[in-house]
């Protein structure tokens, strides 16, 4: 175990290091330059060369990235000029409402599409089974910026059950926080139901052929000990796989999610930071947003480990 934590932390490191490289060279190789975002049209050259020579724009490429990834290493991701502050403190000011949006989306997708996903196995082919596959089938096709607006079209603007847009924090006001973040999460939650919900009814269905389930049997348990007992602990390991490679697309997902409906989150953050060329504000979301995702597949192969001795004897 100790040997998978040492290889997966040195892993996570050339991957933020790789991830933190392309993504510098490639905000450098954009056209056009962050100090005319900053003034406007109208400023001067000897403005623009004065902001440049202030912001460090003015040395050569490669000075710049060894500068950047020297302070980076010392937990000094820069100065936010559409912030105005640290890029860190910025982040972090905005990263809370982001993982609560993706940690309530998971957790409460989990604890749907595991019930759903036994209901399609144990009776494949009911009405209620094909039910539940063809929603999951259209749930994954669906777009989830589109989602958003029919929901705040039919649950916010029309009926009034939700707000349309906004964010209050769980600890000013519990109910308001979950009036305005239900849409959200229902928004993330609808595609990650619907992948946990295909993903494991493959799985469990594949664990039902297996011979300890005929023995099971044989010694007189009840099919709801089966499932419960033997089939789902060996089922859940490919969902397991699943929710850590989806943890990415997920972080994607609420970032325009948060766009939608103005959640102060890393998205919205972002969304200014692109609007003002904030090239330090662009690579600390993306350096951070990295490091979750790489956290969360590490807690993954570790749960992964627990669940499967195998991987532990690797």
């Amino acid at each position: 175990m100790t040997s998978l934590i040492i290889r997966r932390i040195r892993d996570m490191v050339v991957v933020l290091v790789f991830v933190t490289t392309a993504m510098f060279f490639i905000l450098h190789s954009i056209p056009g330059s962050p100090a005319i975002a900053i003034l406007g049209q109208e400023a001067s050259a000897e403005q623009i060369a004065a902001l440049n020579h202030e912001l460090g724009f003015d040395k050569p490429l490669l000075a710049q990235y060894l500068s950047f990834m020297g302070h980076a290493f010392r937990g000094d991701l820069g100065y936010s000029v559409s912030q105005s502050g640290g890029v860190m403190h910025a982040v972090l000011s905005y990263l809370g409402p982001t993982l609560l949006i993706a940690t309530s989306a998971t957790v409460l997708g989990v604890l749907v599409a595991v019930p759903l996903a036994v209901r399609t196995v144990s009776r494949p082919r009911s009405l209620l089974s094909r039910f539940l596959m063809g929603a999951s089938s259209f749930g994954l096709a669906i777009p989830s910026f589109w989602l958003a607006l029919i929901l705040v079209l039919l649950l916010a603007v029309r009926t009034r059950v939700f707000p349309v847009t906004g964010y209050v924090s769980p600890l000013e006001s519990p109910a308001r926080a979950a009036s305005f973040l239900a849409l959200p999460i229902i928004v993330i939650m609808a595609h990650q139901v619907a992948l946990l919900v295909i993903t494991l009814r493959e799985s469990l269905a594949a664990e039902m052929l297996n011979p300890y389930v005929r023995t099971a049997r044989a010694k007189g348990a009840s099919e709801r000990r089966v499932m419960y007992r033997h089939v789902l602990p060996n089922g859940l390991l490919p969902a397991v796989t699943v929710i850590g490679g989806n943890f990415g697309s997920l972080l994607g997902g609420v970032v325009i999610i948060e766009t939608v409906f103005l959640i102060p989150g890393i998205g919205y953050l972002l969304y200014g930071g692109v609007q003002a060329r904030d090239y330090n504000l662009i690579l600390g979301i993306t350096i951070i947003t990295a490091a979750l995702i790489v956290l969360v597949n590490l807690a993954v192969d570790l749960v992964y480990a627990v669940l499967d001795p195998r991987v532990r004897l690797q």
